[in-house]
């Protein structure tokens, strides 16, 4: 939850600089431009719009991941404590069980990232009122405009995101803590140094968001524009390839790569930390 919370405020002014991208339809010419022109007219504060909703959502989200990701192993019956350098878990397990956890982490996360967006997007607006006053009246706004589901608008396209990203994020992560453990000899993955936790973490928040990065976009335009109401995912994808090209689908993917080597590995590095703790009991 710590790690969570950090990560949020730490990562949250690229987070609202991707969104910006995404949703203005090519006013910036890239994240320098984007942090520029919003800070020079809103201010610099104006880069943490939103940020109440995911604070606390990243409770729920860190926990839907982590704590699914584990059950699946035991579902798939995944034993680390019998793992080793000459007895390791199938890779293809650990993949699945992180698409699993995917798909746990989606229903948790389409609300908050829905307001999260909304409340950055306001940002892309020339004019000085905006729409929401903040993360509660954003919801009293959609609920009371689209009913009770209409906060699960995009829910499909976070699906998208999440079951691939996830499959990438835990993927990679384990797949770069097996090479360590190979090269090192370090026989059991609980003797790698925590400092590697944190390394893999930085190669998988690279991966979690440059894999499926086109469906998030996809995601924000949804929540945000009113044009694409109603609209299916493939057809929102068709319109944004058409009139922005490959390159918009893409607004946005290096600034929200650069802020994951940080935050990701944070997150690896408490999530180790505290799992190793775990299992001494």
């Amino acid at each position: 939850m710590l790690s969570g919370f950090v990560c949020k405020i730490v990562e949250y002014p690229a987070d609202t600089i991707k969104v910006l991208e995404q949703t203005g339809g090519g006013r910036f010419t890239g994240p320098v431009d984007c942090f520029r022109k919003t800070v020079a007219t809103s201010g610099f504060l104006s880069l943490y719009q939103g940020l109440g909703a995911p604070l606390l959502g990243s409770m729920a989200e860190n926990a839907s991941l982590f704590v699914s990701y584990g059950y699946i192993k035991k579902v798939l019956a995944v034993d680390e404590e019998a793992a080793s350098l000459s007895n390791p878990i199938p890779f293809w397990k650990l993949v699945l069980a992180g698409g699993g956890s995917g798909c746990a982490s989606t229903c948790v996360l389409t609300p908050v990232e829905l307001v999260k967006c909304r409340l950055q997007a306001q940002l892309n607006s020339p004019s000085a009122e905006k729409l929401y006053r903040g993360p509660v009246d954003c919801i009293v706004r959609t609920v009371r405009e689209d009913g009770l589901t209409g906060l699960w608008r995009g829910n499909l396209s976070t699906l998208m995101r999440e079951v691939p990203g996830n499959m990438a994020w835990f993927g990679v992560y384990e797949g770069v803590m097996r090479i360590v453990q190979t090269v090192r000899r370090y026989n059991k993955k609980k003797d790698v140094p925590l400092l590697w936790s944190a390394l893999s973490g930085s190669c998988a928040g690279i991966a979690y968001w440059a894999v499926p990065y086109p469906a998030d976009t996809v995601k924000s335009k949804i929540q945000t524009d009113p044009r694409f109401h109603g609209q299916s995912f493939l057809t929102v994808f068709r319109t944004v390839l058409r009139e922005e090209g490959v390159a918009g689908l893409y607004r946005g993917c290096g600034v929200t790569c650069f802020r994951a080597v940080p935050s990701h590995a944070l997150i690896f590095y408490v999530y180790e930390m505290a799992n190793r703790f775990l299992l001494q009991f």
